[in-house]
């Protein structure tokens, strides 16, 4: 498939992460009138913003996303707007304990970092796409919007999860890689130590043992 352009772009983007939401809103000005001087042409935006377009479930606040798409698009400055999904709201996860991660070593992450997301969980996947699609629909007319940035730094910092949801998807892609039990005890030499398995339920994720 050929390669197409963003929209409107005729040249190599140059820019870079912008999170405005971190500090106050009078500050915007300043910062664009310095990403003009530096020659800025593009921004990613809304990647950690989940908490503040949704502060609560289902109620939503793009007041403060138009007015900054609106000021980087009066300023030539197209944006990467982000789907916050790497980030969700302290609210889901007290809705959706089961939603956080589980290291190895069967610890369950708590909620304080971009990131902390077990990606079977349901509940997570039904939310981070009820958001992305509020975005799509506001914001795929912007004249700023020159692309998607989907999610942000895929298994950072989180790499695995280890939960039983995330054990019972491991155990389906068992059954489906190796057929039977005889197939999988043998290439995994589990007769070793006699680390035999007996049937597909009877196996966990690599996780800390012994």
């Amino acid at each position: 498939m050929p390669y197409t352009p963003p929209q409107g772009l005729t040249r190599l983007a140059f820019g870079g992460d912008y999170n405005p939401e971190q500090w106050p809103e009078e500050v915007w000005q300043e910062d664009v009138r310095l990403m003009r001087e530096a020659g800025v042409t593009m921004v990613s935006a809304g990647i950690f913003s989940w908490a503040l377009l949704e502060p609560e479930p289902g109620r939503h606040d793009f007041g403060w996303l138009d007015r900054l798409l609106d000021l980087l698009h009066a300023h030539g400055i197209r944006v990467d707007l982000g789907t916050p999904t790497v980030a969700p709201p302290a609210w889901f996860y007290r809705a959706h304990p089961e939603a956080l991660p589980v290291t190895r070593e069967g610890v369950r992450l708590s909620f304080g970092s971009r990131g902390a997301i077990c990606p079977s969980s349901a509940a997570y996947r039904d939310a981070a796409a009820a958001i992305t699609e509020q975005l799509a629909r506001r914001y795929a007319g912007h004249p700023a919007l020159a692309l998607w940035h989907v999610h942000n730094e895929y298994g950072v910092p989180v790499s695995a999860c280890y939960c039983d949801s995330c054990a019972e998807h491991f155990r389906r892609w068992l059954r489906a890689r190796y057929s039977t039990l005889d197939a999988l005890n043998e290439a995994w030499g589990t007769a070793f130590w006699g680390q035999r398995y007996g049937g597909f339920d009877q196996i966990d994720p690599p996780r800390a043992t012994p």
